[in-house]
């Protein structure tokens, strides 16, 4: 039987990185109160609005070293996007490109009167 040399100092990192890694895994982005009213649209269906310019949003794609899941990062990017388009006065959001990184533009425009 080997005996283990790390002790204690072992056990209060496994702990750490586990702690870490289970918080970072429930962080989560809030919507603001009206930026549910934003609609995430397709650029087809925005012809007839008034872009109001681009937004980039980033979140975290790796938590302790961790990869997070695509459709977490890709849901939470959504969400800043949304929430960066009630600042723009905007009420309609189309993803720019595809997510790269925990990052991502989204173009913001005018829809309704």
């Amino acid at each position: 039987m080997v005996k283990n040399e790390c002790g204690t100092w072992c056990t209060r990192g496994i702990v750490l990185a586990v702690a870490a890694v289970m918080a970072g895994g429930c962080t989560t982005v809030k919507l603001k109160p009206t930026a549910a009213e934003i609609v995430v649209a397709r650029e087809e269906h925005v012809q007839s609005c008034k872009r109001l310019g681009q937004t980039t949003v980033r979140t975290a794609e790796m938590v302790a070293g961790v990869p997070r899941g695509a459709e977490v990062v890709n849901a939470e990017l959504e969400r800043l996007a949304r929430n960066a388009a009630v600042e723009a006065d905007a009420d309609t959001i189309v993803a720019a490109d595809k997510p790269w990184w925990g990052e991502q533009k989204f173009n913001m425009y005018r829809c309704r009167p």
